[in-house]
Parts: structure tokens; sequence; C-alpha cells
């Protein structure tokens, strides 16, 4: 099959539909909260909620990749560096000491963080929550025996994990 023959026709409808279908997932992926370490605290969310997560990428992924034509039956396992990392407000606090001997001055600065606390409960203002990133997808599928359907697959996965192809395996 040529370039030329990839994009036109029924060929054209198909690149179009994963196509969205991609920029969608991206787009679903892209609304994830993120934000920097600096006057945070942090607190990890339990193992069973990465599991959540890992399932539900899964699932998208297997539905996603059924549509690539000339697949067949799907597995797909996905693996996350960590869980999610709730993010609270912290205050700091500066307190500056002053030493003053007979022949200097001396300056010494003391910082403190609190987690901020907030509501009649007294609980932890949260800030956000940092979604785990990708580690890498294997794929096992039917039709992967041919390389341009492998190729597909593999581009397919990296685009919506927003990872590189080097982490993405596919086999038959």
């Amino acid at each position: 099959m040529t370039l030329k023959n990839l994009f036109t026709g029924e060929n054209r409808k198909k690149l179009t539909l994963l196509g969205i279908a991609a920029i969608m997932i991206l787009l679903l992926l892209g609304t994830r909260s993120c934000g920097g370490k600096t006057g945070t605290g942090e607190a990890a969310v339990p193992a069973e909620d990465a599991a959540k997560i890992e399932q539900g990428l899964e699932e998208r992924l297997t539905g996603l990749l059924e549509k690539i034509d000339g697949v067949g039956e799907v597995k797909v396992m996905v693996t996350l560096e960590q869980s999610s990392v709730q993010l609270y407000e912290n205050d700091r606090k500066t307190q500056t000491d002053l030493t003053a001997d007979s022949e200097s001055t001396t300056k010494n600065n003391v910082l403190e963080t609190e987690v901020v606390l907030a509501g009649s409960a007294k609980e932890p203002l949260k800030k956000g929550t940092v979604q785990p990133k990708v580690r890498g997808a294997a794929v096992v599928c039917g039709g992967a025996d041919d390389p341009v359907i492998r190729e597909k697959v593999t581009y397919t996965v990296a685009k919506a994990l927003n990872i590189g192809i080097s982490k993405v395996y596919v086999t038959d």
C-alpha cells in the first residue's frame, strides 16, 4: 500500500476517526491537575487507586485499539510510576534571629512550614492532585504480526498515553 492510497477513500475516514479518538484521549489525559512541590504538602494515595487508574486506562485503550482496521482481540496492560499524589497548601513562616557580638552581626533565617487547615473539621486545605505518570504499556493483539498494524498500534498507544514509542511493546 502506498502512502497516497493510505490517505484516500475509506482509509481516510478511518484515519480521521482514529485521529479524533486520539485527540480526545489526549485532551482527557491533559485535564489532570498538576503543580510543583514548592509550598505544598504531599500525601500519596493508596495503591488501590493506582490500580483503578491503570484499569481505566487499559479499558479505554482496548476500546480504541479494537477500532483499528486489522486489529483482532486486544489485551492491554498499563503500568504507572507511582500512585496519585495529593497536594496540600502550606503556610511558610520565616523567623529571623540577629546575633551581635563585638566584631560582627550574624543574621539567621529559620523557615518553618505547616499545612494549612480549613473548615470546622480542621482538615488540610487540598490544593490539587498530581496524577501518576505512565511507565509503559504492553499490548497483545491479533494482527500484530503485520508490521503496519503493529506500527499503528504502537503509535496510537504512545500518543494516547503521552509516552515514547520505546515504552510500548506490541505482540501477537
